[in-house]
């Protein structure tokens, strides 16, 4: 009631009110309709914010991460990681990435540019914009109509609050960019974008600007990955958590150029790997799995879903932990344990890579046994 969403709304740019036959508003919203309802809900304090950032760090420590990529932080959030660095207080390293989304706060870091301390916890020098929304909800933009819904591709850039001036201000002034793109023509034309930026100033080709989810790509569109060093960031419990209905969007060519890590990889692609929480489980042990036997957290389907496009289990592990200190600029001083690097170290109570080779499966019932970040224990089961 509050929102005041009825029958006569408009959705914002980019965004579904679901509505039934009668024109009544169902109660979902849809992409970027749901900020009708978000923008009602009371602001937390800062306090709070703070306690909440604080809370998911120690979560993820729990869980094994010794550092996490944030991907969209905006002022209140930056307020917290700022204050927490400060009081030395944050027990994981974080990698902030700036929310386009917010534009006072990005235009505030243009001015400062960015952060980087290799001594400290904190480092702020990457910016997060959004392309076009989810293949779920049909938001993701398609160079041909969906398959389950003709006439329908998706929506995409200024209509998906995409602001091309600031972004490409943002990478000039040498913050990497994250775009977030799920479909065959939000990968394509982001990588339009980026390649016009590119060619403005060549320099921000050393950004080491990366494709958010980069979900479905045409088989024209990986080259150019690796021509303009552009990062693959993806997500393998995505795979292993849409395949019940993904083909029925794509159809059954296009979904072979869905969630496509052997075909990024031989195309020479940098390639790292997440779980794009809260969007999935952040189980490492999940996301190895499905990585490299596409298959859910049922061991279905038996023989993984189009399991070409596996990843061996050394790929799977890098991609979360040295591939990804490279998507960070931190290849010199994390990723592995090595004389002179720094103490991030993770133990399990599994081998993964023998695991991944001779038993997949039970790499499901792996624990983490101890965390240490910056020297520091941060989370040991007693």
């Amino acid at each position: 009631m509050k929102a005041g969403i009825d029958r006569k709304t408009q959705p914002p740019a980019g965004g579904i009110i679901v509505k039934d036959k009668s024109g009544e508003p169902t109660g979902i919203l849809l992409n970027r309709a749901t900020t009708l309802l978000s923008d009602t809900v009371p602001k937390p304090s800062n306090k709070q914010i703070e306690s909440y950032v604080l809370s998911g760090l120690e979560t993820m420590a729990r869980s094994g991460f010794v550092a996490v990529h944030e991907a969209g932080a905006n002022a209140a959030t930056m307020r917290a990681f700022e204050s927490l660095a400060r009081e030395n207080r944050l027990p994981i390293r974080v990698y902030a990435m700036l929310s386009a989304r917010d534009s006072d706060e990005c235009r505030t870091w243009l001015i400062k540019g960015p952060m980087s301390d290799t001594a400290g916890m904190l480092t702020v020098r990457a910016v997060k914009a959004y392309y076009d929304a989810a293949l779920g909800s049909r938001g993701a933009r398609l160079l041909d109509d969906y398959s389950d819904k003709p006439g329908h591709k998706g929506v995409s850039g200024e209509q998906y609050g995409f602001d091309r001036k600031l972004v490409a201000d943002m990478m000039k002034a040498g913050f990497q960019v994250a775009i977030h793109a799920i479909g065959d023509a939000g990968n394509r034309e982001t990588l339009d974008f980026i390649e016009t930026v590119i060619k403005e100033k060549p320099e921000v080709r050393l950004n080491r600007n990366r494709i958010e989810h980069a979900q479905v790509v045409h088989p024209d569109d990986f080259v150019r990955f690796r021509k303009m060093d552009v990062i693959a960031s993806m997500e393998p419990p995505h795979c292993a958590e849409d395949k019940t209905w993904a083909e029925s969007r794509l159809g059954p060519e296009r979904v072979k150029g869905a969630y496509a890590w052997r075909t990024m990889l031989e195309h020479g692609v940098r390639l790292i790997f997440n779980s794009d929480l809260p969007g999935s489980d952040h189980d490492i042990f999940y996301g190895l799995h499905a990585a490299i036997t596409r298959r859910d957290k049922n061991l279905q389907p038996p023989k993984g879903w189009y399991p070409e496009q596996n990843t061996k289990p050394e790929e799977a592990l890098r991609a979360y932990t040295t591939w990804a200190a490279y998507a960070a600029f931190r290849e010199n001083e994390t990723g592995i344990i090595a004389p002179g690097r720094w103490a991030d170290i993770t133990v399990m109570d599994i081998d993964p890579l023998y695991l991944g080779e001779k038993s997949p499966e039970k790499l499901l019932a792996g624990s983490i046994k101890l965390t240490m970040a910056a020297g520091k224990i941060v989370f040991e089961r007693k």
